[in-house]
């Protein structure tokens, strides 16, 4: 494929990133000169070299205080961005050098469900994480995390994803709750019990909802009550625990209380229409720490299902 000519504009721009943030901010040559360390003369040197090089005015002098123009505020305002980028970037990279701890971005439900309970695994295996609870990925845009999984359709534009694992749904309930039915887990009916739902997963595009698994099961539509609706899936699978009703669980959310006897499937598992991804940013994608995490992630998540 033909690539448009690099304009050489841009190399000098780059170059004097530091230069046109520091007078913008500072609006003096002089002051500028003190804050990079250099001689009044050479910053104004450089700037009319610059001017001549792009054909156009950057900033307009006077005695006291030079004011940039239209075109010098675009560019000005757009070197200060690249640099506190790169300023980010260096230092998210330096501590990925040093072994630092992997910050990681982890939607509530499954925090809680799957990944806390396995953080004392991570140490054990050398994976330090630091985790941040949140359901978008605006922190990994702004270089606040390394890495960040998600439950979505994938796959991310504009970041490096990859698939962790395809995702099932299951309806769930205490066996407590069916024997009060006079149901069993394996011949059960929805219809007539109680639903619980995921208010979120029904709005955020991931499809966690029971239309869409019943559509994916080859049920039909389920007369009765509405469902009961919870802000998180966590919630909604206590609650399940608890004996409110046949709560919606998908895969990484379930398998450790179905072992552990609190839950138990009801009728048929679905294809989900979401998965679980890994997602970092693309200059971090292939770091020694988060081929780590990817190997430490995967390894987890396959005996987790091979056990459920």
């Amino acid at each position: 494929m033909n690539q448009s000519p690099r304009d050489p504009s841009l190399g000098k721009l780059l170059q004097a990133l530091d230069l046109l943030a520091e007078v913008y901010e500072a609006g003096s040559f002089s002051r500028a000169a003190e804050r990079l360390g250099i001689d009044q003369s050479a910053v104004s040197h450089r700037v009319r070299a610059l001017e001549a090089a792009l054909g156009f005015t950057l900033f307009e002098r006077t005695t006291r205080r030079v004011t940039p123009t239209r075109a010098g505020t675009l560019l000005c305002q757009a070197a200060g961005r690249a640099s506190a980028d790169l300023a980010q970037a260096l230092a998210a990279a330096r501590e990925l050098r040093s072994g630092g701890a992997i910050r990681l971005s982890v939607p509530s439900s499954l925090a809680m469900k799957w990944l806390v309970p396995r953080l004392a695994d991570a140490r054990r295996d050398g994976l330090d994480l630091s985790l941040e609870v949140r359901e978008d990925l605006a922190a990994l845009d702004q270089g606040q995390i390394d890495a960040a999984i998600r439950f979505g359709p994938g796959p991310y534009p504009g970041h490096h994803a990859q698939r962790l694992a395809r995702c099932r749904l299951q309806p769930v309930a205490s066996p407590a709750y069916l024997r009060h039915a006079g149901v069993s887990a394996e011949g059960a009916s929805l219809i007539g019990l109680g639903r619980l739902a995921d208010r979120r997963g029904e709005q955020d595009g991931t499809r966690f909802s029971w239309a869409d698994y019943l559509v994916a099961s080859g049920g039909g539509p389920i007369d009765g009550p509405a469902p009961m609706y919870f802000d998180r899936a966590d919630l909604m699978l206590q609650a399940a625990i608890g004996g409110l009703g046949v709560a919606l669980g998908r895969s990484l959310l379930i398998e450790d209380d179905i072992r552990l006897g609190l839950l138990v499937p009801v009728g048929p598992s679905a294809p989900s229409a979401s998965d679980y991804w890994l997602v970092t940013r693309y200059e971090s994608a292939d770091t020694e720490s988060m081929n780590r995490l990817m190997r430490w992630l995967e390894r987890g998540i396959a005996h987790t299902l091979a056990a459920g």
